[in-house]
Protein backbone atom coordinates (compact mmCIF):
# COMPACT_ATOMS: atom_id res chain seq x y z
CA UNK A 1 0.00 0.00 0.00
CA UNK A 2 1.22 3.48 -0.59
CA UNK A 3 1.81 5.82 2.34
CA UNK A 4 2.25 9.25 2.18
CA UNK A 5 5.55 9.65 1.59
CA UNK A 6 5.69 7.51 -0.99
CA UNK A 7 4.08 10.65 -3.04
CA UNK A 8 6.74 12.69 -2.34
CA UNK A 9 9.84 9.74 -2.85
CA UNK A 10 8.62 9.24 -6.54
CA UNK A 11 8.28 12.69 -7.05
CA UNK A 12 11.65 13.17 -5.98
CA UNK A 13 12.79 9.72 -7.98
CA UNK A 14 11.32 11.69 -11.04
CA UNK A 15 12.84 14.90 -10.60
CA UNK A 16 16.03 13.21 -9.89
CA UNK A 17 15.81 10.71 -12.94
CA UNK A 18 15.23 14.47 -14.99
CA UNK A 19 19.07 15.66 -13.46
CA UNK A 20 17.51 17.31 -10.67
CA UNK A 21 20.67 16.60 -7.56
CA UNK A 22 18.82 18.28 -4.96
CA UNK A 23 16.09 16.07 -5.50
CA UNK A 24 18.27 13.46 -5.50
CA UNK A 25 20.04 14.52 -2.40
CA UNK A 26 16.64 15.20 -0.42
CA UNK A 27 15.69 11.59 -1.50
CA UNK A 28 18.59 9.99 0.18
CA UNK A 29 18.05 12.11 3.39
CA UNK A 30 14.03 11.30 3.35
CA UNK A 31 14.92 7.66 2.89
CA UNK A 32 18.37 7.38 5.05
CA UNK A 33 16.37 5.39 7.81
CA UNK A 34 14.80 3.09 6.08
CA UNK A 35 18.03 2.65 3.78
CA UNK A 36 19.55 1.48 7.17
CA UNK A 37 16.78 -0.57 7.94
CA UNK A 38 17.57 -2.52 5.30
CA UNK A 39 21.36 -2.35 5.73
CA UNK A 40 20.58 -3.92 9.18
CA UNK A 41 19.00 -6.77 8.07
CA UNK A 42 21.28 -7.67 5.85
CA UNK A 43 24.83 -7.33 7.78
CA UNK A 44 23.11 -8.42 11.29
CA UNK A 45 23.85 -11.65 11.65
CA UNK A 46 27.46 -11.40 9.65
CA UNK A 47 30.10 -12.22 10.85
CA UNK A 48 33.94 -11.06 10.44
CA UNK A 49 32.35 -7.72 8.93
CA UNK A 50 34.14 -4.52 8.95
CA UNK A 51 31.26 -2.53 7.43
CA UNK A 52 28.81 -0.95 9.77
CA UNK A 53 25.15 -0.44 8.67
CA UNK A 54 25.86 3.46 7.90
CA UNK A 55 28.96 2.40 5.92
CA UNK A 56 26.59 0.18 3.55
CA UNK A 57 24.23 2.67 3.21
CA UNK A 58 26.98 4.97 2.18
CA UNK A 59 29.03 2.95 0.30
CA UNK A 60 25.41 1.82 -1.76
CA UNK A 61 24.39 5.42 -2.26
CA UNK A 62 27.33 6.51 -3.78
CA UNK A 63 27.05 3.61 -6.53
CA UNK A 64 23.66 4.53 -7.39
CA UNK A 65 24.65 7.96 -7.58
CA UNK A 66 26.96 6.98 -10.22
CA UNK A 67 24.21 5.30 -12.50
CA UNK A 68 22.98 7.34 -15.22
CA UNK A 69 20.03 5.63 -15.90
CA UNK A 70 18.25 4.11 -13.14
CA UNK A 71 14.56 2.83 -14.02
CA UNK A 72 12.23 2.78 -11.16
CA UNK A 73 8.58 2.69 -10.39
CA UNK A 74 8.09 4.00 -7.23
CA UNK A 75 10.10 3.96 -3.48
CA UNK A 76 10.01 0.06 -3.07
CA UNK A 77 11.34 -0.47 -6.58
CA UNK A 78 14.15 2.09 -5.61
CA UNK A 79 14.78 0.74 -2.12
CA UNK A 80 14.83 -2.90 -3.81
CA UNK A 81 17.45 -1.50 -5.95
CA UNK A 82 19.25 0.08 -2.54
CA UNK A 83 19.02 -3.24 -1.35
CA UNK A 84 20.97 -4.69 -4.21
CA UNK A 85 23.16 -2.08 -4.14
CA UNK A 86 24.36 -3.12 -0.39
CA UNK A 87 24.18 -6.22 -1.28
CA UNK A 88 27.05 -6.21 -4.42
CA UNK A 89 29.06 -3.58 -1.69
CA UNK A 90 29.01 -6.81 0.43
CA UNK A 91 29.76 -9.06 -1.91
CA UNK A 92 32.65 -6.74 -2.97
CA UNK A 93 34.18 -6.37 0.42
CA UNK A 94 33.97 -9.86 0.61
CA UNK A 95 36.20 -10.69 -1.86
CA UNK A 96 38.53 -7.56 -1.28
CA UNK A 97 39.00 -9.84 2.57
CA UNK A 98 39.08 -12.47 1.24
CA UNK A 99 42.31 -11.67 -1.14
CA UNK A 100 43.94 -10.11 1.48
CA UNK A 101 46.54 -12.37 3.07
CA UNK A 102 46.30 -11.06 6.40
CA UNK A 103 42.19 -11.42 6.79
CA UNK A 104 41.92 -14.76 4.83
CA UNK A 105 38.47 -14.87 6.31
CA UNK A 106 34.69 -16.63 4.95
CA UNK A 107 31.90 -13.46 4.74
CA UNK A 108 28.56 -15.21 5.17
CA UNK A 109 25.43 -14.35 5.91
CA UNK A 110 22.43 -16.14 7.48
CA UNK A 111 20.55 -17.52 4.91
CA UNK A 112 16.72 -17.43 5.45
CA UNK A 113 15.62 -19.02 2.42
CA UNK A 114 14.50 -22.10 3.60
CA UNK A 115 11.44 -22.79 5.87
CA UNK A 116 13.23 -24.16 8.62
CA UNK A 117 16.29 -23.77 10.59
CA UNK A 118 18.60 -20.65 9.23
CA UNK A 119 22.16 -21.40 7.76
CA UNK A 120 25.36 -19.94 7.44
CA UNK A 121 25.97 -18.98 3.67
CA UNK A 122 29.17 -17.35 1.78
CA UNK A 123 28.25 -14.50 0.20
CA UNK A 124 30.54 -15.36 -2.64
CA UNK A 125 28.36 -18.61 -2.80
CA UNK A 126 25.10 -17.11 -2.71
CA UNK A 127 26.65 -14.65 -5.63
CA UNK A 128 27.06 -17.44 -7.68
CA UNK A 129 24.08 -19.42 -7.12
CA UNK A 130 22.46 -16.20 -7.94
CA UNK A 131 24.38 -15.70 -11.40
CA UNK A 132 23.50 -19.36 -12.23
CA UNK A 133 19.95 -18.71 -11.52
CA UNK A 134 19.58 -15.33 -13.68
CA UNK A 135 21.36 -17.13 -16.52
CA UNK A 136 18.07 -19.66 -16.17
CA UNK A 137 15.50 -17.94 -15.54
CA UNK A 138 15.90 -14.39 -15.15
CA UNK A 139 12.80 -13.40 -13.50
CA UNK A 140 12.73 -15.85 -10.56
CA UNK A 141 16.58 -14.39 -9.72
CA UNK A 142 15.15 -10.92 -9.34
CA UNK A 143 11.80 -12.05 -7.35
CA UNK A 144 14.72 -13.78 -4.90
CA UNK A 145 17.10 -10.50 -4.88
CA UNK A 146 13.93 -8.15 -4.49
CA UNK A 147 12.93 -10.72 -1.35
CA UNK A 148 15.84 -11.71 0.19
CA UNK A 149 18.01 -8.67 0.01
CA UNK A 150 15.64 -6.00 -0.60
CA UNK A 151 12.88 -7.44 1.93
CA UNK A 152 9.85 -6.89 0.33
CA UNK A 153 6.60 -8.72 0.51
CA UNK A 154 5.16 -10.75 -2.48
CA UNK A 155 2.39 -8.43 -2.80
CA UNK A 156 4.82 -5.49 -3.14
CA UNK A 157 7.16 -7.69 -5.48
CA UNK A 158 4.06 -8.22 -7.87
CA UNK A 159 2.41 -4.77 -8.01
CA UNK A 160 6.15 -3.91 -9.59
CA UNK A 161 6.61 -6.35 -11.97
CA UNK A 162 3.07 -5.90 -12.65
CA UNK A 163 1.98 -9.69 -12.11
CA UNK A 164 -0.42 -11.34 -9.64
CA UNK A 165 0.97 -12.58 -6.46
CA UNK A 166 0.14 -15.83 -7.16
CA UNK A 167 2.60 -16.23 -10.01
CA UNK A 168 5.38 -14.24 -7.62
CA UNK A 169 4.74 -17.06 -5.16
CA UNK A 170 5.12 -19.66 -8.09
CA UNK A 171 8.38 -18.60 -8.63
CA UNK A 172 9.62 -17.52 -5.11
CA UNK A 173 9.20 -21.01 -3.94
CA UNK A 174 10.53 -22.23 -7.88
CA UNK A 175 13.48 -20.05 -7.11
CA UNK A 176 14.14 -20.85 -3.55
CA UNK A 177 14.00 -24.78 -4.24
CA UNK A 178 16.29 -24.37 -7.19
CA UNK A 179 18.94 -22.03 -4.69
CA UNK A 180 18.59 -24.25 -1.89
CA UNK A 181 19.40 -27.58 -3.92
CA UNK A 182 22.81 -25.57 -5.54
CA UNK A 183 23.59 -24.23 -2.13
CA UNK A 184 23.82 -28.22 -0.39
CA UNK A 185 25.32 -29.10 -4.04
CA UNK A 186 27.91 -26.11 -2.79
CA UNK A 187 28.51 -27.31 0.45
CA UNK A 188 28.92 -30.87 -0.30
CA UNK A 189 31.44 -29.94 -2.64
CA UNK A 190 33.27 -28.07 -0.08
CA UNK A 191 33.29 -31.23 2.18
CA UNK A 192 34.52 -33.26 -0.46
CA UNK A 193 37.85 -30.97 -1.01
CA UNK A 194 38.33 -30.50 2.75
Amino acid sequence: MSQPGDKSAKQLLDAWRAGDLTARDRLFTELYSELRQISAGLIRSERNLSLSTGDLVNEAVIRLMRVDQIEWADKVHFLALAARAMRRVLIDHARKKRSDKRHHQKVTLVSRLSDGSSDRIEMDVLEKALIRLSVIDEEKAEIVELRYFGGMTLEEIAAIKGVSEATVKRNWRAARAWLLDCLNEAKQDEHRID
